[in-house]
């Protein structure tokens, strides 16, 4: 006991009903443990405006310690309205005060003995389950015989021991209200005489102390129910979800009833290009029209997508496929007024697609002026304030339930493009020297900041990670995140020398990672993440519905059921003219039997596998959990 009382003085809380001995008889439970008349440092009573114990209950309590324990600090709360029990809504106007009041008059958890002796039943039950929930260094009841309705049978009945107690114990509370005060769920007095203060619960509707009690024990309760498949649900807080919610999320993808759903999904992108945006119709002619320098900008080529796009008959392959972002990119990006609306433009068609975080990859030094006049560090600079200005404008505008921004945050790849027939590297140099410089210039996670960088361009077997091992040295030095496109045209040779030789923490694509047993368990086992693009993979290499081939032929369901952290992705929203929504709805052909719940493993492996740091990752699974939609 000496622990519970020694840093923290005792508080007495009682509530009270037409007995009001009980409140002096309660004030003896720590005399009747150590012998010593110590009593409570403070006695805190809350009770009902009921007129006979305004009137006569509580200047008896008064009288008692007025005459007994003068310098003993009393209160008396009443809750306003509420004078008998008549029904559910007055026992929860007094809960809803009581949980305020606790917190109110004793902040501190280890210093609450609460009696449960006094008032209706409800209100003892009331009493006991806020203790539990809020934390007590000890609860109790009182017994005492029937008749003490005077001072002098109440001192009788503590010298004669016939006032006993039955010890219930200490209350650690629920860590989830640990960390709320009174400012959180604030009382309004309603009236004060300087003996009793009637009350009511402040009047922010939004903070309702029971909603939010009855919210945590329903997350509590569901995890319980859920405890045995905790750990195969992608977010914890599906735990909480209706068993009938979680069955449907357990059923196959439906791509034509399901569109509403899947676009309401928080999401996550972690492989899209830039310069892969804007590049036809209407979003190419906005970005061209706010070009500063419209006499320099380049002429738009002919590059109609081909027919019966974003699902063509047939596969177009790289070579094809590349030359479709011809008008955008490089020469487009070099004006400022161009770049800046590429930026505002993508971050827009982000959020209206629900993507709540996103990693975008550019190429700054292909952006700047050849002449010098804009460099590739004035380019990035440009990227990076105008994503940061609009991820500080989403937030002005709105905020999401779950307490996350309503925007997306955007942070930035840097893109080391590797050549075929290269003879000189200095452009990867350049940009790799270019993402170490911008890691140290913006630091904390809630700024747009350069995370990574990005082995990109045409794959072969002159082109694997290990001619650029030397290349990438100072990049591990300083920490920055590394991935790597590998196995989309390569073979598994081509992602062994990435994870090998570059150390790449994710891969992007790695369509033939199947072709190496071994190297396919190292990339699970290692949580390597693999960032796959179903429209973009599906209209280069021709995956089925393309081309008629087995379903079976896309491995991103089995990577995702052999525990790969496998992600889906855009790569280039304009080329491939799909949105991320898009791409997931495409898994219902391309992944025959891929489920609901999948689809949000999906999007919690994509924060696993994110270039975040812990806190900042941990922080976005939850609030990405709080925000998943119902069916």
């Amino acid at each position: 006991m000496s622990n519970l009382r020694g840093p923290t003085r005792p508080i007495l809380l009682c509530s009270l009903g037409t007995s009001w001995a009980v409140v002096p008889e309660a004030f003896h439970r720590l005399s009747c443990l150590d012998g010593e008349l110590s009593g409570f440092a403070q006695v805190h009573v809350l009770t009902s405006e009921e007129l006979e114990i305004v009137s006569e209950c509580i200047p008896k309590i008064r009288s008692y310690f007025d005459h007994r324990f003068p310098k003993v600090p009393l209160t008396f709360t009443c809750v306003a309205g509420f004078s008998t029990l008549r029904s559910e809504a007055d026992q929860f106007a007094f809960e809803e005060v009581l949980y305020r009041w606790m917190i109110d008059v004793a902040p501190n958890p280890g210093s609450r003995w609460v009696c449960l002796a006094g008032g209706f039943k409800t209100m003892s039950a009331a009493m006991q389950k806020a203790a539990t929930l809020l934390g007590a260094a000890d609860i109790f009841h009182v017994l005492a015989d029937p008749g003490i309705n005077t001072d002098i049978l109440v001192d009788q009945a503590l010298q004669k021991g016939s006032v006993r107690f039955v010890n219930l114990g200490p209350e650690s509370g629920w860590p989830q209200f640990r960390r709320i005060t009174a400012s959180n769920y604030p009382l309004e007095i309603v009236k004060q005489d300087g003996v009793i203060r009637w009350v009511r619960p402040g009047n922010r509707a939004d903070h309702c102390f029971l909603g939010h009690v009855q919210e945590v024990t329903e997350r509590m309760h569901g995890i319980a129910r859920s405890w045995n498949e905790l750990t195969d649900l992608p977010f914890t807080d599906l735990a909480m979800w209706p068993e009938a919610d979680l069955n449907w999320l357990r059923q196959p993808l439906d791509p034509t009833s399901d569109v509403a759903w899947v676009r309401s999904i928080p999401k996550v992108e972690l492989h899209c290009h830039l310069g892969g945006f804007a590049t036809h119709g209407v979003d190419l002619e906005a970005v061209r029209a706010k070009a500063r320098h419209p006499e320099r900008l380049p002429p738009v080529l002919a590059r109609e997508l081909p027919r019966g796009w974003p699902r063509p008959p047939q596969a177009c392959g790289l070579k094809a496929y590349l030359p479709l972002g011809d008008n955008n990119g490089s020469k487009l990006l070099r004006d400022p007024g161009c770049l800046e609306w590429q930026c505002r433009s993508l971050y827009q068609r982000l959020v209206e697609d629900g993507v709540r975080y996103a990693e975008i990859r550019c190429s700054p030094n292909n952006y700047a002026e050849p002449g010098g006049s804009r460099s590739s560090w004035d380019v990035l600079r440009e990227i990076q304030a105008t994503f940061q200005d609009c991820m500080e404008e989403a937030s002005k505008r709105t905020s999401g339930t779950d307490g996350a921004c309503g925007g997306c945050h955007v942070n930035l790849i840097i893109i080391a493009t590797r050549k075929e027939a290269d003879k000189d590297r200095s452009h990867i140099s350049r940009h790799l020297a270019l993402a170490i410089t911008a890691a140290d210039q913006w630091r904390g996670d809630e700024q747009c900041r350069v995370v990574g960088v990005d082995l990109a361009g045409f794959e072969s077997e002159r082109t694997r990670a290990e001619l650029f091992q030397i290349d990438f040295e100072p990049v591990h030095r300083v920490g920055l995140a590394v991935t790597v496109h590998a196995g989309e045209n390569d073979d598994a040779e081509g992602i062994w020398q990435a994870v090998y030789k570059l150390h790449a923490r994710r891969l992007g694509h790695a369509l033939h990672l199947s072709q190496a047993e071994d190297l396919e368990r190292v990339v699970a086992d290692r949580r390597i993440g693999v960032e796959m693009c179903p429209y973009a993979n599906m209209q280069i290499k021709g995956f089925s519905p393309v081309n008629g081939t087995d379903a079976s032929d896309y491995p991103l369901l089995r990577y995702l059921r052999g525990g790969i952290c496998v992600t889906a992705n855009t790569d280039n929203l304009g080329i491939s003219a799909a949105t991320l929504s898009d791409n997931l709805l495409l898994l219902a052909d391309l992944c025959p039997g891929i489920t609901r719940i999948e689809l949000l493993r999906l999007q919690r492996n994509a924060l696993e596998c994110a270039f975040l740091s812990n806190e900042d990752r941990m922080s976005r699974v939850a609030q990405l959990g709080r925000a998943l939609p119902r069916p």
